[in-house]
């Protein structure tokens, strides 16, 4: 008969040990975009992933002002009155374009 085993190699360690000691790896916490672009080795990357970035952070402005805008739209009566806005406001709100504040 064999012995029961659950497959691992006696060579892995059966919980990784996480401490505060031990030092990451370079680009292991990639969370934000300002920790993304200096993972970057070379310099055009880093540029080049930096001018993608600073392109985007407007659209993303200009996509909540549009979704912002349709919500408004789409408030009841009484919820517009909850929050402080006439159907005047509301109006000059929605008309205005997406890249206005």
């Amino acid at each position: 008969m064999s012995s029961l085993s659950t497959g691992a190699s006696r060579k892995v360690p059966a919980t990784l040990r996480l401490s505060a000691s031990r030092p990451s790896a370079p680009g292991a916490d990639l969370g934000g975009a300002d920790l993304r672009w200096r993972a970057v080795g070379n310099p055009l990357g880093r540029a080049l992933l930096w001018l993608f970035l600073a392109a985007a952070r407007p659209l993303t402005v200009w996509q909540k002002r549009l979704r912002d805008r349709d919500y408004l739209q789409r408030l009841p009566d009484y919820l517009l009155r909850d929050i402080g806005l006439d159907a005047e406001a509301l109006r000059e709100e929605s008309r205005k374009p997406f890249w206005r504040p």
